[in-house]
C-alpha cells in the first residue's frame, strides 16, 4: 500500500469506530491490517459523510467528504492511465469469449439429448432404496447450443447412512468403430491404436470422430493431435488415447458425505470455472453405502452461450 491513511475526529466528542477508540481531535493512523475494516465500516462511511470523521493522506487532509472516502475506498482499485480516475473492477466468474454472449444459469438438469432440447434432460434427483449399490446420472449439452462452462454445485440430501455420498466425473464417451472400411486401427483391450503393420491392416475402422483422451500428465498415449491432423504416436508417448468405452477423464466432485439430512442446499464452491469441452460429459453418483432408503439433489451453476431453444 503506497498511501498512508489516517482518520482524524473533528465531531467535537470522543467516539468509537471500527472497533477502536478516537479522542477528539486525534488522528489515527489506520495499520494495513485494519483498512478493510475501515473500509467496510457503515458507521465510518457515515461519519465521514457527516464530516465528523477527515480522511487524511500523508499529504492532504480531505474536507471534502466524497474525496475523502474516495482516497480512503478508492486504493483497492486500479487507476486509469487514461484521464486519472478510479476504475471500479468487477470480479466475475463470466468466461470471455469474443463476439459471443455468455449467460450464467443455475440448472438441476443437462440438455435432452435425443430430442435435443435445451435444459430438459434428466433431472439430478436421486431416490435410493435398499438393493441398489449405485445410481448414476448423466449431464450432456447439446453441441449446436455452443460451449458449456461448469463453475459451482449445490447439494441437499434426507435421511443419508453411514457411508452414503455422491460423486461426480467429467466423462469421454466410447469411439465408435466398424469392421468394413478402412480398416487401419486394431483394439489392445480397450485402447484403439494404429496398426503397426500399416493401413488396411488393421481389423477396426473409426465409424465416427474420435473421442480424445488426454494423456497430457503421464505422456503414455497412442495418438497425437495438433488441433488439425490426427497423427499415430507408435512409440507409445503420445498426448492422447483413443478407447472403445467410456472413459473417467477428471473426478470433480469426490465422495462427498451423504449422511443424515442437509435440508438446504449448500454450495460446493470454487473459484474456478472449467470449461466442458464436447464431446464430454458429467456424470453424477449416488452411493448407497448404508443399502438404506434415502434421497439427494443436485443444481450446478453453468455457464453457456445459448440458454433457450428457437
Amino acid at each position: 500500500m503506497s498511501a498512508i491513511f489516517k482518520i482524524k475526529n473533528v465531531s467535537g466528542v470522543d467516539g468509537e469506530w471500527a472497533g477502536q477508540t478516537i479522542v477528539n481531535g486525534e488522528v489515527y493512523l489506520i495499520s494495513k491490517g485494519e483498512l478493510e475494516v475501515f473500509r467496510n465500516d457503515q458507521e465510518v462511511m457515515a461519519a465521514v459523510a457527516q464530516g465528523d470523521l477527515v480522511v487524511e493522506s500523508a499529504t492532504e487532509s480531505f474536507t471534502n467528504p466524497i474525496e475523502g472516502w474516495n482516497f480512503l475506498v478508492g486504493d483497492i482499485f486500479p487507476k486509469s492511465e487514461i484521464d486519472g480516475k478510479k476504475l471500479a473492477v468487477h470480479t466475475s466468474y463470466k468466461p470471455n469469449v469474443s463476439d459471443s454472449s455468455v449467460y450464467a444459469v443455475w440448472t438441476g438438469a443437462g440438455d435432452d439429448i435425443i430430442n435435443e432440447k435445451i435444459g430438459e434432460g434428466d433431472l439430478l434427483e436421486f431416490d435410493m432404496v435398499p438393493g441398489v449399490a449405485t445410481v448414476s446420472k448423466s449431464i450432456n449439452f447439446l453441441s449446436s447450443c455452443g460451449r458449456v462452462w461448469i463453475h459451482e454445485g449445490y447439494l441437499k440430501f434426507n435421511n443419508g447412512g453411514i457411508g452414503d455420498c455422491i460423486s461426480a466425473c467429467v466423462v469421454a464417451p466410447p469411439t465408435a468403430l466398424q469392421t468394413t472400411v478402412n480398416l487401419d486401427l486394431i483394439l489392445d483391450v480397450n485402447d484403439i491404436k494404429y496398426s503397426p503393420s500399416g493401413a488396411g491392416t488393421g481389423t477396426h475402422g473409426f465409424a465416427a470422430t474420435p473421442v480424445l483422451i488426454p494423456r497430457t500428465y503421464t505422456k503414455d498415449g497412442d495418438w497425437d493431435y495438433d488441433g488439425t491432423n490426427l497423427t499415430p504416436n507408435m512409440a507409445g508417448t503420445g498426448l492422447y488415447k483413443i478407447k472403445n468405452v467410456k472413459t473417467n477423464l477428471h473426478k470433480y466432485i469426490n465422495r462427498i458425505p451423504c449422511k443424515g439430512t442437509a435440508s438446504n442446499y449448500f454450495t460446493m464452491s470454487s473459484n474456478e470455472t472449467t470449461e466442458l469441452r464436447q464431446p464430454y460429459y458429467l456424470e453424477l453418483i449416488c452411493h448407497n453405502q448404508s443399502n438404506s432408503t434415502w434421497s439427494a439433489s443436485v443444481l450446478i451453476e453453468i455457464y453457456r452461450q445459448k440458454t433457450v431453444g428457437d
